[in-house]
């Protein structure tokens, strides 16, 4: 391949992540580039003084020395549209006040999205920032700030939480995530089924007060969900004014207090257990559990309840005797919310 070939195709693909995200900085746009190099920011700052030189992007700088923002220029939204890549420029994304340009007020906020996103682009991730996302489908009443295909095709949906949310704000969150969790929303012809969350380690309110974000959403989802929830949690470290140093992963399963608060009667009411059968029951007014050990399967229990004598049709299987408990709980929990169901 002719080395001008070479370049042409490094600047579509520059391009067509820069309108992907709508706005990247230099860093990430080199990560996106050179995901499994050590020399990736170099690469990136190369890049991005070749397409400025050539006028195929325009350079705004971000406020309190975050750097640089790349976006489109005219001549790159052209380039584009001879690969059937229809994108527009970037002259619209935030305001120009004379020679001043300021970003839109959600800068920050983008940044540790877009950063979350090009971590996971790393470990072999497809990603959908939320640019895309909105060309997508339009307004919508919540929107992820990123939807992220692990390599196994499991989708997740981003929440990036960098500012201390209100308490109708954080019961809209929890809300949303519980849906997620229960493979109840679909967009851009996906269903995402488990939620990640990101946040900076040591954040502050804008009252100079830390905001432990894990503790609150957490509280949040336990008091709003019926059914125990698994999130993915990335605690991201700072670096400098906006960038990201490390990200640290990790899982985490957040109980439902509704289910708590049925299993906590039933345990309190007592399991009685039928000396025939082996199957254990317990009642929580009109409704009653069971959970009996699997003969055809040694160490698997099963569950079951039902209200006044009639089946939910929900029984499942768990690995241990607390678990088939906890999962009976939730079937009576999820029916106590739904009297007609």
């Amino acid at each position: 391949m002719q080395n001008h070939e070479i370049r042409l195709r490094k600047d579509v693909a520059a391009l067509r992540f820069i309108h992907l995200f709508g706005w990247l900085r230099i860093t990430s746009l080199g990560t996106l580039m050179k995901p499994h190099t050590a020399t990736s920011l170099e690469a990136g700052s190369r890049l991005a003084r070749s397409l400025i030189s050539r006028q195929l992007v325009l350079a705004r700088r971000l406020p309190e020395g975050a750097g640089q923002a790349l976006v489109l220029a005219a001549a790159g939204v052209r380039l584009l549209a001879e690969y059937d890549i229809h994108a527009v420029s970037g002259k619209s994304i935030g305001q120009t006040v004379g020679k001043e340009w300021t970003p839109s007020t959600t800068w920050k906020h983008d940044i540790l999205a877009h950063g979350v996103l090009c971590e996971l682009f790393k470990l072999g991730y497809a990603v959908m920032p939320e640019a895309e996302i909105r060309r997508r489908v339009g307004i919508l009443a919540k929107l992820p700030d990123g939807l992220a295909r692990s390599p196994d095709g499991t989708w997740l949906w981003l929440e990036v939480e960098n500012a201390r949310k209100s308490g109708p704000h954080m019961r809209r969150l929890a809300d949303a995530i519980a849906a997620v969790s229960g493979n109840q929303v679909e967009i851009c012809g996906v269903r995402p089924s488990r939620c990640l969350i990101a946040y900076w380690e040591h954040c502050q309110d804008e009252r100079g007060y830390r905001v432990n974000h894990r503790e609150r959403i957490t509280k949040a989802i336990a008091a709003q969900a019926r059914n125990d929830i698994q999130l993915t949690f990335a605690e991201c470290t700072r670096k400098g004014a906006a960038g990201i140093s490390k990200i640290e992963f990790s899982e985490a399963t957040v109980p439902a207090d509704h289910t708590s608060a049925v299993l906590k009667r039933l345990n309190a009411n007592g399991w009685n257990p039928d000396e025939k059968s082996g199957v254990c029951k317990a009642n929580y007014g009109n409704c009653t559990a069971y959970v009996w050990q699997d003969p055809d399967a040694p160490g698997t229990w099963s569950y079951d309840a039902e209200r006044d004598g009639e089946g939910f049709g929900q029984a499942g299987y768990a690995g241990s005797i607390s678990e088939a408990k906890r999962r009976a709980a939730e079937l009576i929990a999820n029916q106590k919310a739904n009297p007609f169901s």
